[in-house]
């Protein structure tokens, strides 16, 4: 009896022994809103719609949309991830919709910091059509520690009204954005001052940009002439070109006190050309706005 009840023994401490020494599965977390957490916000403005929800104890799932760009999404997340790698992208079918099928969509680049996934706009748009009709975009990756693994899922619970306000807001966003208009060039004709159509049509554009963008600190306008003429006459032509400019910013709403204006007569041609070369680029006004 003692010899059966010793060879049990031996057993079970060979069982604990081979536990302690088999390998442990990797620890995985799930990120998700629940439903009752679950609050889509939009951040809207003629110059940028910013449509996002909070994923508790991970970070900011985010679809944006700037004036004169495309459509991105993007993961801010709360505390940075300090390694790379891949992220596996899938669509999960909610528990109460029996009629969904949950399916892989993909993998993407992972990256090292606070932003470590962002989507360009077709495969941000097939996010958006997802959680249209209920499904939940997924997100598999390496995690903030070796051997822990995160997924994280954006939650379709109360996403249809904030979408219907967030496609209003992109129907309404500027037509263009501050790289387009940082720098412009604004081309005259031979002896002439005036703002023509095509200058019109190019300020209309800077002008309301700046009148909703708060950070524009500086405009600066300078005028230029080109070598043809006498050079004080080409002096004259360049600050005049400049002084159209800034007038008809200010009847558009600039405020004054934002541009300096400056005028170089034909001493800085656009291109190196020989001293009797002259070039159409030269006859100009430039505008560069600074933040």
């Amino acid at each position: 009896m003692d010899s059966w009840l010793d060879d049990v023994n031996m057993w079970r401490i060979l069982l604990i022994i081979l536990a302690f020494l088999a390998p442990s599965p990797a620890f995985s977390h799930t990120y998700e809103a629940r439903v009752d957490e679950s609050v889509w916000h939009l951040d809207p403005s003629p110059l940028q719609c910013r449509l996002w929800q909070s994923v508790p104890n991970y970070g900011d799932a985010v679809f944006e949309a700037n004036a004169g760009q495309t459509l991105q999404f993007y993961m801010d997340l709360y505390r940075p991830i300090s390694r790379g790698g891949k992220a596996e992208m899938s669509v999960e079918a909610p528990e109460w919709r029996s009629g969904l099928v949950s399916r892989p969509i993909g993998t993407t680049d992972f990256k090292a910091g606070r932003r470590p996934i962002e989507l360009a706009e077709e495969v941000a748009n097939q996010m958006l059509a997802e959680l249209q009709v209920g499904m939940t975009p997924s997100f598999s990756h390496p995690g903030w520690f070796n051997e822990h693994p995160v997924t994280v899922g954006v939650s379709a619970v109360n996403f249809q009204r904030a979408y219907r306000d967030y496609l209003s807001c992109v129907s309404g966003l500027y037509p263009a954005n501050f790289e387009e208009l940082r720098q412009s060039r604004l081309l005259f004709g031979i002896n002439k001052v005036g703002i023509n159509p095509e200058i019109q049509q190019r300020l209309d554009l800077i002008a309301g940009y700046i009148n909703l963008d708060p950070s524009i600190k500086k405009i600066y306008i300078d005028g230029y002439a080109d070598k043809p003429g006498r050079r004080g006459h080409n002096w004259e032509l360049s600050r005049l070109r400049a002084a159209a400019v800034k007038t008809y910013l200010e009847e558009q709403g600039v405020m004054p006190e934002l541009i300096v204006m400056n005028y170089h007569g034909e001493g800085r041609s656009s291109r190196r050309f020989q001293k009797e070369q002259y070039s159409a680029d030269d006859r100009r006004a430039s505008i560069r706005l600074v933040r």
